[in-house]
């Protein structure tokens, strides 16, 4: 296991292509959602490091990388496994593409140990992306939250982003939607 860090409000995103040269940036309503938040992870196709930059002046930020990521130190290789209040917690981007799932849409798991084998051990929460849809879930007794897209939702999803909470060693999350 990596990584044990000490936040219980957590503000997960992905999705969100910040390109401000190209008309997509952060909306100070965004913005003002994620302040008071301890930590923000990030799944994958972020953009711009400027994006980055833009969150870590809100709270530490923390990811994995999807296809549209500029090299970043908040963001390390394609799957993470950290402990949040004692709950370890696997990220991915794209489920499929490390093996973690066989289908998104349901989003169909794979087996445990094959799951372990992936995040280098077990996670009672899994954070995903790649789809811009939001999601939260329990799977096979797991927390299996996709925050969606706070700037580029699909075309019958909200702009949202999920709020994960720990207390007493239990993972409880939320969709918020923008």
């Amino acid at each position: 296991m990596s990584d044990a860090l000490s936040a219980r409000s957590v503000v997960v995103l992905a999705d969100c292509h910040i390109h401000p040269g190209n008309g997509i940036d952060w909306s100070q309503a965004a913005l003002a959602a994620f302040a008071g938040t301890e930590l923000i992870v990030t799944l994958g196709d972020m953009g711009e490091a400027s994006g980055l930059a833009a969150l870590a002046a809100i709270a530490p930020v923390v990811g994995v990388r999807g296809a549209d990521d500029e090299d970043n130190p908040f963001t390390a290789g394609k799957t993470r496994l950290f402990t949040l209040g004692g709950v370890a917690v696997g990220c991915v981007f794209d489920p499929v593409a490390s093996g973690l799932a066989s289908s998104r849409d349901p989003l169909t798991l794979a087996p445990d140990r094959e799951l372990e084998r992936i995040f280098g051990g077990p996670a009672a929460v899994i954070l995903w992306a790649s789809t811009h849809v939001p999601s939260v879930q329990r799977l096979e007794r797991r927390l299996v939250v996709n925050p969606g897209s706070a700037t580029l939702p699909d075309k019958d999803a909200p702009a949202s982003f999920a709020r994960l909470t720990i207390r007493d060693g239990q993972a409880d999350a939320e969709i918020v939607t923008l």
